[in-house]
């Protein structure tokens, strides 16, 4: 793996922890065994790093979409979107994007307009997972899907915060209330 992408892997890990505000170029630098100006030769700025953070996330969640229309529509993608998670609720780690939208209001505008793209996608792929399992008729609920995406999200990702304090069932319950809330138990 070249070192750009380790210094990206590294850095989503950190995210996940600790997240943006949470960590730095010495950290990132420790956790390779490099030097501080070998990070800065890739990316001059935190920003210039956070934004291909962003990037790379944008085509990770462009990915797991297509693995999620795989799935067949209704219950099942729905499932499939929150298990997404698990791996992170495992690790006792947030949702990237969600950490990265915890920091935003602090980043320079170039960095808050790249964390908005990466919102704003991630809404959009749950706000198509109610649509499609609703025309499916296997999810039934009043409103527009775009609306209940932003109820989802926030449980599935706050979830993932909750989690991380005892007794680490956050994930678990948010997923059941989900169903229960949905009709799909």
């Amino acid at each position: 793996m070249s070192t750009h992408d380790s210094l990206l892997e590294l850095a989503d890990t950190l995210i996940q922890e600790n997240g943006y505000q949470g960590f730095s170029y010495a950290d990132l630098a420790a956790g390779l065994g490099i030097r501080k100006a070998s990070i800065h030769y890739h990316f001059p700025t935190k920003t210039d790093l956070g934004i291909a953070y962003c990037e790379r996330k944008e085509t990770r969640l462009l990915q797991m979409e297509e693995k999620l229309m795989e799935v067949r529509p209704g219950k099942a993608r729905l499932e499939a979107y929150m298990e997404a998670f698990a791996y992170c609720a495992q690790k006792g780690q947030m949702c990237g994007v969600h950490a990265m939208l915890s920091d935003s209001n602090l980043f320079e505008p170039p960095l808050q307009e790249a964390v908005s793209q990466l919102a704003q996608t991630d809404l959009r792929i749950i706000a198509d997972v109610l649509h499609t399992g609703r025309e499916s008729g296997e999810l039934t609920f009043s409103g527009e899907p775009a609306d209940l995406a932003i109820i989802i999200t926030c449980a599935v990702k706050g979830a993932l915060m909750l989690n991380r304090v005892a007794p680490h069932d956050a994930c678990d319950r948010a997923k059941k209330a989900v169903e229960r809330l949905l009709c799909l138990k």
